[in-house]
């Protein structure tokens, strides 16, 4: 029989990923407003309620008993206000199990494509908060989705399971596909992981903490939950060697911070798997596991031999089982990836090889080459982090013009040093030259270097564009 990727039945066929069903529910605020609330609450001749508070206008629990974890459907959302006033309105959700909190604008539900994180325990409390005359909001729900005990029979175990705990910041786990994403050096570190977790990209988590004595897996705090841009999703799943998933991901909601931003590490990428001279490998990725049942699908490591190379198709002697499809492949003799881990083979006699494309395979490069959606943001300053992220976590953009300004030549006269600044070294310059005639520093073109010249630098202090 040939090969099956970890996470496939032997028949073929892709398995059911996270164990879900969905829950009928019913939640429908109708349009509710701050100004609403605000008025049946005032007292004649009391003044009137400052503005710049958030109101919280609905709030309601969506409860399923005995779920080990819960995930809200949004069917219709709408929040009003202005991000660029900051008076946009916001979901608030949190979580009766551990009180895990999760915040989302109307942008944050595009970016979730109208999910919530996913939430440990069996009910959250979900509340409407709107600003004072931005309009109304509303919000319905019909459904979500709940978990259920896992099955975490092991497979292509190589002997003796030696697999042990990790805390590598680069390796995610993929939901629901139940697979494992790792961030690379490209320009803004964005995921690999295997073709055939492609069809479950939805979520990236970081930080997992242990499963339930019953093998449920337990989700992090949304502020470790990132959002897949389906846009940005390139993938190739026809069969070994062929099997690989380039994609990126949404800033978290709550902290704004990209997954690299609050991971702060990645994989380096390989040219190519090298001939096998007595290499070890180690693979890291978030497995089935039932020795203990809480180590299910928590992120573990192992090493082992590197036995074959074959085109695209790399072999090695490391424990793995469903869900490490997609783990990143490292060399240990130079730390590089070389490749994705996607496919059994090994067995519990200790033969076989368990198998992953390699990190060379054309289409895969080619895709890395030619990123899509969030993944081909921009990166001026080459930091790691899209300039529409820098900009919004408070990078200067005078122009708006979507570029951070310190990636930018300054264009005003007013910059007479030309250190990129408008300031005190500018003044000093006129200083220099007051009373001169004519010249650079003569910015009015009066024919002198004068006062007037020294207000025109005062009126664009510190602006790195011309006003």
């Amino acid at each position: 029989m040939a090969a099956q990727p970890d996470g496939m039945t032997g028949a073929g066929v892709i398995q059911d990923p996270l164990e879900q069903i969905p829950i009928a529910i019913r939640v429908d605020s109708g349009p509710r407003s701050a100004d609403e609330i605000l008025s049946a609450r005032l007292v004649p001749g009391a003044p009137a309620p400052a503005s710049d508070r958030p109101v919280k206008v609905f709030e309601t629990e969506v409860a399923a008993a005995g779920a080990p974890w819960l995930r809200l459907l949004f069917d219709e959302v709408v929040l009003s206000g202005d991000p660029g006033l900051g008076n946009d309105a916001f979901l608030w959700i949190t979580s009766a199990a551990d009180g895990a909190v999760q915040v989302m604008t109307q942008d944050d539900l595009e970016k979730w494509g109208h999910t919530s994180a996913y939430f440990n325990g069996d009910r959250v409390t979900v509340e409407v908060y709107a600003y004072p005359n931005t309009g109304p909001v509303s919000l319905s729900m019909s459904t979500a989705l709940i978990g259920v005990a896992a099955d975490a029979t092991p497979e292509s175990l190589c002997g003796t399971d030696n697999r042990v705990a990790s805390t590598d910041p680069r390796s995610g786990r993929v939901l629901p596909a139940q697979c494992t994403a790792f961030m690379i050096n490209d320009q803004t570190h964005n995921f690999l992981t295997a073709g055939h977790c492609a069809f479950g990209l939805s979520v990236v988590q970081f930080n997992v903490p242990p499963s339930t004595p019953t093998g449920v897996i337990v989700n992090p705090p949304p502020e470790d939950q990132y959002p897949v841009d389906q846009a940005s999703v390139q993938f190739q799943f026809e069969g070994l060697g062929i099997d690989w998933a380039y994609f990126g991901c949404f800033e978290n909601s709550n902290t704004g911070l990209t997954p690299f931003q609050a991971q702060g590490s990645f994989y380096v990428l390989g040219n190519t798997a090298p001939p096998v001279l007595n290499q070890t490998i180690r693979i890291t990725g978030y497995g089935t596991d039932t020795t203990p049942n809480t180590a299910n699908q928590t992120l573990q490591t192992d090493t082992g031999p590197y036995t074959s190379l074959s085109g695209d198709v790399i072999r090695y002697q490391v424990d793995t089982t469903g869900g490490n499809s997609g783990s990143a492949v490292i060399d240990l003799n130079t730390g590089l990836c070389i490749g994705i881990h996607t496919n059994a083979g090994c067995n519990a006699f200790g033969t076989g090889s368990n198998q992953g494309t390699n990190i060379k395979q054309t289409n895969l490069r080619n895709a890395i080459s030619n990123p899509k959606g969030i993944a081909a943001a921009a990166d001026c300053n080459n930091n790691g982090v899209p300039d529409s992220i820098d900009i919004a976590q408070g990078a200067a953009d005078c122009n708006n013009n979507g570029v951070p300004d310190t990636c930018e030549a300054i264009t005003t006269p007013a910059d007479l040093n030309g250190d990129g600044f408008v300031d005190g070294a500018d003044i000093s310059v006129i200083l220099n030259l007051f009373g001169s005639e004519g010249g650079a520093a003569d910015l009015n073109q009066d024919g002198f270097v004068n006062g007037p010249d020294i207000s025109i630098v005062l009126n664009l202090w510190g602006l790195p564009c011309g006003g």
